[in-house]
């Protein structure tokens, strides 16, 4: 039964009160009695009693006051004013404070007990509701996660929830994500790990592999995790400017790794994707988290890799990738120079070693295809296609993927997925515009010392890596070799043309650092600046 608190500085008010709680029977366990406000604030601090009478007119603390503070700590408290005094100003203070009611004294006997029971029957109905909040609280906590798991599962497939858009999932879930990347950690030596363990076993380890790596996320709220293929905990983070950054992302794949050493008797491999615009292209970092993670046989295990690492790697390891690693970089690369033919023949290479391979079921095989036709997805990206467009064959095809479930049919969905991604493919005469484009950006902002193959890339809508890649077909040089070439040739005219100092000239080219423009430029000509200025002066015909 609930507590009372009776506060009034007359104690024969508070005897006939409690006269009246005796006589009727009314249950209210304990029964508490205050004389001023000051002890009413304590009582009710100490004993947290569901309903309090409060006089108004005391010494200490009046009614009202101790009411507020009361109301402060413990919302939920019914107060009822009780007073000589009928005035409207009373009754508003009081009402504004949150009060049950307002009595005036003195109070009729059947007045104050249909009141008490009236709120006694309010705090019982408040309790038995506040029971059931908590039980569907506690169903929630345990349904949650399995909701978040399959949102994340459908966002790196690209495809969108049942019975909602994704933005109705996000909502829900009290989620909101923005420039997404995805972190793919795969248990090291998994089928060691996972021997002789039960379905609710392996059940409770995703579980508690999920909980650990969420709690390393820094804003949970912009953030989804959950369980991707066995083995396999895949987050999708928000990252605002900073956290997009390779150096942060690595930090934050760190923090994982450590968090499931600390915490479990094994190790995991964390590949990490870049940060993209919207959740529409976190199907692209998931392919590219997949494809850093499967170079750790060059990384080695337990250890974390951006797929930046792996566009770093020279073609030394290229003998060393695992079989698979190999077909996707070689299917990567025919996608963007537009070889159907043999990236069809690359993807029946990889359908031939996954079935090969000791593959658990049906449905792991057909993620794995999904994984490799999202690579493709990410691949023609690459090349300048419009995302969106992409996106949209992409969901399409995944779409239809539960209906095929042997290797033939599995075969024939990434072939025509394949082709139904290469028909969108911009063609050559585009990407020679491109190279223009990018040609021109180039010649009028290679004065910026800062400017960047990702700046340029942003100005021609293309990836860096497939630029990178167009400039080398295009122009038989690198990006960064072209550019040294256009700031070197525009400082030997202005050293032939101009009497402007070796700085000057130094930082109009884009060198800030005339120590660094030296070394380019005696790399370039095999003269320094002050040899080539007297070079070109002897050699000026005279009149």
């Amino acid at each position: 039964m609930p507590g009372i608190l009776i506060v009034d500085d007359m104690p024969v008010i508070r005897a006939g009160i409690l006269r009246v709680l005796e006589q009727n029977a009314l249950g209210f366990s304990p029964v508490l009695e205050a004389a001023d406000g000051q002890e009413a604030v304590d009582l009710a601090r100490r004993h947290q009693p569901e309903l309090i009478l409060m006089d108004i007119k005391m010494p200490n603390l009046t009614g009202l006051q101790a009411a507020a503070q009361i109301k402060a700590e413990q919302p939920g408290v019914k107060v009822v004013m009780l007073t000589a005094h009928n005035e409207f100003s009373y009754v508003q203070k009081a009402l504004k404070l949150g009060a049950r009611d307002y009595l005036l004294k003195p109070v009729r006997s059947t007045r104050l007990i249909e009141l008490l029971q009236e709120i006694t029957a309010e705090i019982q109905q408040e309790k038995t509701e506040q029971r059931t909040i908590e039980i569907v609280k506690g169903s929630l906590r345990k349904t949650l996660p399995v909701i978040e798991t399959s949102l994340v599962d459908n966002l790196v497939r690209g495809t969108s929830p049942e019975s909602a858009s994704m933005e109705e999932a996000l909502g829900f879930l009290g989620k909101r994500l923005e420039n997404p990347a995805v972190i793919v950690c795969r248990v090291d030596h998994f089928e060691a790990v996972v021997q002789g363990k039960s379905p609710a076993e392996l059940q409770q380890l995703y579980a508690e592999l999920v909980e650990t790596i969420r709690a390393e996320l820094p804003e949970p709220q912009r953030s989804l995790v959950g369980y991707n293929n066995p083995g396999r905990v895949v987050a999708v983070v928000s990252c605002d400017a900073s956290r997009a950054s390779y150096e942060s992302l690595q930090a934050l794949g760190e923090q994982c790794r450590s968090a499931v050493c600390r915490n479990f008797p094994f190790t995991v491999t964390v590949g990490i994707g870049n940060a993209y615009k919207d959740w529409m292209s976190v199907p692209f970092s998931y392919a590219e988290a997949n494809l850093a993670r499967r170079y750790q046989h060059v990384y080695n295990r337990n250890t974390v890799i951006h797929i930046r690492d792996v566009q770093a790697l020279t073609d030394e390891t290229k003998g060393a990738r695992p079989y698979r690693v190999q077909l996707e970089q070689e299917l990567v690369r025919c996608v963007r120079d537009n070889q159907q033919a043999r990236a069809a023949e690359l993807i029946n290479e990889i359908v031939d070693f996954l079935s090969g391979t000791a593959v658990e079921s049906t449905d792991v095989l057909r993620n794995h295809c999904a994984e490799v036709v999202t690579l493709v997805s990410w691949a023609v990206i690459g090349t300048g296609t419009d995302e969106r467009t992409a996106l949209e064959v992409l969901h399409n095809q995944v779409h239809n993927l539960p209906a095929w479930k042997t290797v033939p049919e599995l075969r024939a969905w990434m072939i025509n997925s394949l082709a139904e991604l290469m028909a969108i493919v911009p063609s050559r005469s585009r990407n020679a515009d491109v190279i223009q484009r990018a040609v021109a950006y180039l010649q009028a902002h290679y004065q910026e010392s800062e400017i960047s193959l990702q700046d340029v890339a942003n100005a021609v809508n293309l990836s860096p890596s497939y630029l990178g890649s167009l400039f080398k077909t295009a122009l038989g040089v690198s990006y960064v070799k072209y550019l040294t070439q256009l700031r070197i040739d525009e400082a030997k005219r202005l050293l032939r043309t101009t009497d402007s100092s070796i700085t000057v000239i130094a930082e109009q080219v884009g060198y800030p650092n005339v120590t660094n423009f030296y070394r380019h430029f005696q790399r370039q000509t095999q003269l320094t600046p002050a040899a080539f200025r007297q070079s070109a002066t002897t050699a000026k015909p005279t009149n």
